[in-house]
């Protein structure tokens, strides 16, 4: 049996079986109308040759799925964190009853890949005269952070602190934060200050505001998540 595709035979003949049966496999490079046939040829003057014809529609097999294959990266933590703002005295001026002043713009960057979060804070110290033997309390010290242009990443600013109640000498307040998965990039921060003058106090007082940070945060709330993209909450040291 010689099987035929357009006229062009398939392969060489084929012998038919016991129940004469002859079988081919064979494949299409494209799909569409192909014509086939099989030519019986006898060897035998027994039987008498013949030939059959048949179209065939051919069309393609679509995508199969064999499985899919899991991936993993493990991508190395990279990038650093610093904090860093202008050491020289700020000269507080007084106002009435108050003086007032501008923190030097402290300046926080973080381009660590793994976004841990940050803080920043502030304490005032007590003020003392220049003989020593008079003082204003650290408490009377408030601020209202500020930031200089805008903050970057989902940072934020902390709350006013009004002198006096409480005041800056109670306890760290904080200047700017980040949450876990926010802050990456540079933020610059400042404050205004705000000193409420005691009415028994006269002449030249020196004191000092510590600036503290810390290099992880927790991370947003769902309501803020979407303001910085990344969640991610690795531990962190404080300095």
């Amino acid at each position: 049996m010689q099987f035929e595709v357009d006229e062009a035979d398939v392969g060489a003949p084929i012998a038919v079986n016991a129940n004469g049966v002859a079988s081919i496999t064979t494949t299409f490079a494209a799909a569409g109308k192909e014509h086939l046939s099989a030519e019986f040829m006898p060897t035998s003057t027994s039987y008498a040759g013949s030939k059959g014809t048949f179209s065939l529609v051919v069309r393609p097999v679509g995508p199969q799925v064999a499985g899919i294959v899991p991936m993993t990266v493990t991508v190395p933590r990279s990038g650093t964190f610093t904090v860093t703002f202008d050491p020289n005295p700020i000269q507080l001026a007084p106002s009435g009853s108050i003086a007032i002043g501008t923190l030097p713009d402290v300046t926080v960057t973080d381009t660590r890949n793994y976004v841990p979060g940050w803080s920043v804070s502030g304490q005032a110290s007590t003020f003392t005269s220049s003989g020593g033997r008079r003082s204003i309390p650290g408490s009377q010290l408030g601020w209202a952070p500020t930031v200089v242009g805008s903050l970057k990443d989902g940072a934020k600013l902390g709350r006013p602190v009004s002198p006096a109640r409480p005041g800056l000498g109670s306890g760290p307040a904080t200047l700017a934060y980040a949450a876990a998965g926010c802050g990456f990039g540079t933020n610059v921060v400042s404050a205004s200050l705000t000193l409420d003058i005691p009415h028994t106090v006269g002449g030249r007082y020196i004191g000092a505001v510590t600036i503290t940070f810390v290099e992880s945060q927790p991370p947003p709330a769902d309501d803020d998540a979407a303001a910085c993209g990344q969640r991610s909450n690795p531990s962190g040291d404080d300095h």
